[in-house]
């Protein structure tokens, strides 16, 4: 290994310990540096460095002796999506949805193989896994996941598989291969996808991919609530018949931008 090589390689490393502290003070909302090194097992100096580092950039702040991730993370989520021509387009169509459904109302992407959550409009009568923004899920495992999952070419799939793989989330998720493609088709034909507690117990939610001519499947838009709401008559007859008109709607809005 050359000298280049080597100093690569410890860039990188050093990389992945300050994102790994980012996380853990994420995920426990702050800690003391001594928690910190002995949770990640991590010299103190070395922990000290990174934090210290964290907090001149501006993405950790110091108050006392604990330390937290900062809201520049907010800014630079919230000006990456409202600067997304699928953002733009279907905000106003997603707040709709709730209002129309009573439900909530959610928007998707798909990245490295997970679905995340760009936008949620929340209505004060429904439910769902509270699971925040920005959050990455199975994509086999919700709603949103399974409509971009159906408009996937067959290499596409594979390679979301055999990164991801297909957990069980709950004791309802499909994670048979064979039964996960059977229920892709079903998606393609219909135009939308039905999740019935595979991610969440309790909660239904159905969805459409959005598409666009340039990109293919940029997205999926969904309404979730309580399984005792989301029967299949009302599917039916009310919720995939408003999200096809919505998502119609919002791939028209789109080519604008493009």
């Amino acid at each position: 290994m050359t000298d280049s090589d080597q100093t690569e390689t410890r860039r990188l490393k050093s990389v992945d310990q300050s994102f790994t502290i980012v996380e853990y003070l994420r995920d426990r909302d702050g800690a003391t540096l001594s928690e910190l090194a002995e949770d990640l097992e991590m010299a103190i100096s070395t922990a000290h460095i990174h934090l210290s580092t964290l907090v001149e950039s501006g993405y950790v702040v110091k108050n006392d002796n604990e330390y937290d991730c900062s809201f520049r993370f907010l800014a630079t989520g919230g000006e990456m999506r409202d600067g997304m021509a699928l953002y733009q387009a279907a905000k106003p169509e997603v707040d709709d949805l709730r209002e129309t459904s009573g439900e909530h109302a959610n928007l998707t992407v798909k990245e490295n193989g997970y679905s995340v959550q760009l936008y949620k409009s929340q209505s004060p009568e429904s439910i769902d896994d509270n699971a925040p923004l920005g959050r990455h899920l199975h994509l086999h495992s919700t709603a949103t996941g399974k409509a971009i999952l159906a408009q996937l070419s067959a290499d596409e799939l594979d390679a979301v598989i055999e990164r991801r793989g297909l957990p069980a989330v709950t004791d309802n998720t499909v994670t048979s291969r064979d039964a996960l493609e059977d229920e892709l088709q079903e998606i393609r034909d219909r135009g939308y996808s039905i999740n019935r507690g595979e991610h969440f117990p309790g909660v239904s939610a159905v969805a459409t991919s959005i598409l666009s001519e340039p990109d293919g499947v940029i997205g999926a838009i969904s309404i979730s609530g309580p399984r005792s709401r989301m029967e299949t008559d009302r599917i039916e007859a009310e919720l995939a018949p408003e999200l096809l008109n919505k998502k119609n709607i919002i791939e028209l809005k789109i080519r604008q931008y493009e």
